[in-house]
């Protein structure tokens, strides 16, 4: 006998029947012309009294009418044995082949007969088709479920709107174990239609799913309303002022500079640019360029506007540190404070932060209150417009240091802005 994997009580596929009386033979019967999948029965003749029947399992375990309890005392769904003598197995599975044996007897004698089961393989069937349409906010992520059943074990993969497989993990996508797809951080650019395929060697099956991003106002760099940042350019060199803006439906994007003239995107004009994402390239910086330039977004839902206030530097120097790039220093046992400086310079003046053992990074402002750290390396990053220079501390000791925001042994990594001779 051939079953498909999965098989429950509504197809009875694996409706083993055994009649039986006082020492009957058993007669193999065919079920009707053209029935799939088959079904073994035995036509036995009559006798009194009537018999008790067993089932012997492929592992030898024996099923009867007063053994079909699990190890919890509960009745065990999985093996059903009818008032006739027929043994139901549901959700069929590999684990299930094997040879059945059915016991018969009563106070005159006794017979069996084996069956012989084998589970054949199975296309996948994708459950839970009516999840077809997925929305999410902008920015959010969104959440793709595809859970496939099928002999072999079918294998899940995803295809994009664009018609290319998915990976299994990027920046983008994340394909869960239980084969959902994980999309990061809803842009419109992954609006579409997305494509489940269930694969194993008996064939496949597909469940499309359609991801919308819902109505919403208009952000820029991840802000809504109104927003200001500043960068800091060189002279003669390439500024970039980015305005990655998101909103639905898709707003208008347009930068106003601080003569007040306005450049569409995209744009291209002497030493402005404004490309198709919004950002705003200026090509050989003058001084004359400082200012406010606004960046605006809008659609009939709302607007948010950037200002980015542009200095410019004549001169510029990348920053340095006067003492050894590299210093060992031994940890007290007694406690204490540890204060690790970074003393570096630079035109115009560079910006601080610090990298701990573990790789978590410190900027000016961010404070750690009873964090743990490793004996390592600790460095010291020092960055300008003209480039970036490291500090390193490597820190020895028998024991740990911690930080903490009470008393007790700590290090305070303190960031030291040196002044522009």
């Amino acid at each position: 006998m051939v079953c498909r994997p999965g098989d429950t009580l509504s197809q009875l596929c694996t409706d083993l029947l055994c009649f039986s009386t006082v020492q009957s033979l058993l007669h193999p019967q065919e079920g009707p012309s053209g029935s799939y999948p088959p079904r073994p029965s035995w036509n036995i003749d009559t006798g009194l009294p009537d018999p008790e029947v067993t089932w012997s399992l492929p592992d030898g375990t024996l099923i009867n009418n007063a053994l079909q309890s699990d190890d919890s005392g509960l009745r065990n769904r999985r093996y059903v044995i009818f008032g006739n003598g027929t043994l139901l197995l549901q959700q069929m599975g590999k684990r299930d082949e094997g040879d059945y044996t059915c016991f018969a007897k009563n106070k005159l004698g006794k017979d069996e007969r084996k069956v012989s089961v084998k589970v054949g393989p199975n296309a996948p069937k994708i459950t839970l088709k009516s999840q077809s349409l997925v929305t999410v906010k902008l920015g959010e992520s969104a959440k793709l479920s595809c859970h496939a059943t099928g002999q072999p074990t079918p294998k899940i993969m995803w295809i994009s709107p664009r018609n290319y497989v998915i990976s299994l993990s990027s920046d983008k996508f994340q394909v869960m174990d239980d084969g959902m797809l994980l999309v990061k951080k809803v842009i419109l650019a992954d609006e579409g239609k997305y494509a489940c395929v269930a694969r194993n060697s008996a064939g496949d099956d597909v469940k499309n799913i359609k991801l919308e991003a819902e109505l919403q106002e208009p952000f820029i760099n991840g802000m809504k309303g109104r927003s200001t940042t500043k960068v800091l350019a060189v002279s003669y060199q390439t500024a970039l002022l980015d305005c990655r803006v998101e909103g639905k439906p898709e707003p208008r994007v347009w930068w106003v500079t601080p003569y007040g003239h306005s450049l569409p995107t995209p744009y291209l004009g002497g030493r402005f640019q404004v490309h198709r994402n919004g950002s705003l390239e200026l090509r050989g910086v003058r001084k004359t360029d400082e200012g406010g330039y606004m960046c605006l977004a809008k659609n009939n839902l709302g607007e948010a506007s950037l200002v980015v206030e542009l200095d410019v530097a004549s001169i510029a120097e990348k920053p340095i540190f006067a003492v050894p790039n590299i210093e060992i220093l031994p940890i007290k046992q007694d406690g204490g404070e540890l204060i690790l400086e970074c003393p570096a310079r630079g035109k115009p003046n560079p910006e601080f932060a610090w990298v701990l053992p573990n790789g978590t990074m410190l900027k000016p402002g961010v404070r750690l209150q009873r964090f743990t750290h490793h004996l390592g390396v600790y460095r010291c990053l020092a960055k300008n417009v003209a480039g970036q220079a490291e500090k390193r501390y490597a820190l020895e000791s028998g024991r740990k240091p911690v930080i903490r925001g009470s008393t007790g042994m700590f290090f305070h990594l303190k960031l030291i802005k040196q002044k522009s001779p």
